[in-house]
């Protein structure tokens, strides 16, 4: 069974904030990187159309996926502005008429479990949504790393 956790740490300033939550996947740091950034994978947990994701997995490369919210297709795009592969990958998301920089970080725990911790720098009303959106998106991540 996975277990998660949230911590929101206050920023600079008031109006900002940055919301971590972090789950331990009871699964190698290997196998909870794959679930988190396969194309395949990806598309499953980001709520897209199968076989829509295109994903240049590195530094500067940039991703893109289509969902249909409502039966309409749209298509999002993204970059990665860092990624150190079974460490840390930091993407750009689009929400609404924003950018969301989201950074996700793998410890291996050893004994076959990772930490993996997702942060969002964002609005300080937002922070609700936030937690709940990033536990529900580590929990499927938790789901199939699982399951690999």
């Amino acid at each position: 069974m996975s277990e998660t956790t949230s911590q929101t740490t206050s920023q600079t300033t008031s109006e900002t904030i940055t919301v971590s939550v972090t789950r331990v996947i009871n699964a190698t740091c290997d196998k909870a990187w794959r679930a988190d950034t396969e194309p395949e994978y990806f598309a499953q947990w980001f709520g897209a159309k199968p076989g829509s994701v295109r994903a240049d997995l590195r530094t500067g490369g940039t991703w893109s996926a289509v969902v249909t919210p409502g039966g309409e297709e749209i298509e999002l795009e993204g970059r990665y502005v860092e990624v150190v592969e079974h460490r840390r990958v930091v993407m750009t998301v689009p929400n609404g008429p924003e950018t969301l920089e989201v950074a996700v970080d793998f410890a291996d725990l050893g004994g076959g479990r990772t930490e993996v911790t997702s942060s969002t720098r964002v609005a300080a009303e937002a922070k609700e949504i936030v937690e709940q959106t990033a536990g529900a998106i580590l929990a499927e991540v938790a789901k199939i790393a699982e399951s690999l």
